[in-house]
């Protein structure tokens, strides 16, 4: 009862935040729509707790409860000892034999036997988690209010950064971000995705705006999204590298093509990667992204899982670029129909088979579109197949492609909505027009 008072108290804070602060208003966007979708979100991540609760019943290898039962450790330690605690949840001074002893080998998830990442993924989500315990008291369903309001406002960054470049379509932006099935479902619950669609938020955000005026605001908010991509995941930044770039040099140069400034960025990018590892080993990314495979095929060995499957084994240069194919079907196309052996594959399967359909659709009845908006298109399809590509060659199992992928599915619809003529569309289903 405790719980559920505390976590509705804080979702009418929210909601209170949300329906009267600027931010989150928009003239295109009705006021009830916006309530109505961090609303959802929130009962979604009550029904996603609720699935986790009944058919993941081992709470040491469930995603949605593991880093939260850690958290409790890194809390206990501010009662007991508060220099301890803020060392650890500031990360400064924090690695010693004295807090492995007394703190990390009571963790299950601050360390991993079949991690290979240059920075940890799990201690953001332990210390978020901590950080919340402060409000919480220990009730599970408020972090997952907090969870969702904390991507609520990524996912809002992500609309304000793409609207300006699709005029008279801001209601179907609006509901491709905030409603996507994969964003809505895996974006609602206490997992690490919530902090993600944060740091890719701010981090979109801030780079389209300071890409048109220099505010010092964009470059904090910058800086803030690209530690938590850092902190979350690191290969998120890789992705971005190209489009970042060929959209930078297309932005100042004002090239005649726009393809060329993508080329460009290519060619600076194969440089770069080729270059990094003579500076510091531990950047060479072909070595990264076969370690990354290897641990994951070490986690799936560890852990029972019914969607993992077999991927080709990577070691070099040639084998990665031989692969890139079957990589981007395992994240485009597949899981095929027989593979779907739970809700939560078939689920990914329908949305794939949308995915696909959409697509069709938006070249059948596309327009041409301006210099401006081609630029942004280039940007979304190169950052979408690039992280596409980074996690067919790395990931075997499909419950994990399916959270991986979204900020690219994401970018991949967006790509879409620049060509669709959406005046063509309302002429061909006049109902839409209601609602867009």
């Amino acid at each position: 009862m405790i719980e559920f008072l505390l976590s509705t108290f804080y979702f009418l804070i929210f909601c209170l935040i949300i329906s009267k602060s600027s931010f989150f208003q928009d003239k295109t966007i009705p006021r009830n729509w916006v309530i109505g979708a961090f609303g959802l979100k929130v009962i979604i991540g009550v029904i996603l707790t609720l699935i986790y609760s009944k058919y993941y019943t081992d709470r040491s290898t469930s995603d949605i409860f593991k880093y939260f039962d850690d958290s409790k450790i890194l809390f206990d330690a501010f009662e007991s000892n508060p220099t301890d605690f803020f060392k650890m949840m500031i990360g400064v001074d924090n690695y010693s034999e004295y807090f492995t002893t007394n703190y990390y080998q009571k963790m299950r998830f601050w360390t991993r036997n079949y991690e290979d990442e240059l920075v940890s993924d799990t201690h953001i989500i332990i210390r978020f988690n901590a950080l919340v315990q402060f409000f919480s008291f220990g009730h599970f369903n408020v972090h997952n209010v907090f969870m969702n309001f904390i991507s609520f406002i990524g996912l809002t960054l992500l609309f304000k950064a793409f609207k300006t470049y699709l005029k008279e379509k801001e209601r179907i932006l609006f509901i491709v971000i905030l409603l996507a099935p994969s964003t809505l479902f895996w974006g609602s619950g206490l997992l690490k995705e919530g902090i993600i669609l944060l740091g890719f938020g701010l981090f979109l955000y801030s780079f389209f705006n300071f890409t048109t005026k220099f505010k010092l605001i964009y470059v904090l908010f910058g800086l803030l999204g690209f530690t938590l991509i850092i902190y979350t995941k690191l290969y998120l930044l890789v992705a971005l590298f190209i489009p970042i770039l060929g959209y930078s040099i297309n932005s100042i140069f004002k090239l005649k093509h726009i393809f060329y400034g993508y080329v460009l960025s290519t060619i600076v990018f194969l440089l770069s990667i080729n270059i990094m590892p003579l500076i510091n080993p531990q950047l060479n990314f072909v070595n990264q992204i076969v370690g990354k495979q290897l641990a994951f095929s070490r986690f799936i060995a560890s852990v029972e899982t019914n969607s993992g499957f077999q991927i080709p084994e990577l070691s070099n240069s040639f084998s990665l670029l031989k692969n890139i194919p079957n990589a981007l079907l395992n994240t485009i196309i597949r899981p095929f129909l027989w593979e779907c052996n739970s809700v939560f594959i078939l689920m990914s399967f329908v949305e794939n088979i949308l995915v696909l359909a959409f697509i069709v659709m938006c070249i059948l009845i596309r327009k041409k579109i301006t210099k401006i908006q081609k630029n942004v298109f280039y940007f979304c399809l190169i950052f979408a197949f690039s992280l596409y590509i980074i996690i067919g060659l790395t990931t075997p199992v499909f419950g994990a492609i399916v959270r991986y992928k979204i900020p690219g599915l994401l970018l991949i619809t967006i790509s879409l909505l620049l060509i669709l003529d959406i005046q063509k569309l309302k002429i061909k289903f006049p109902f839409i027009s209601k609602i867009l």
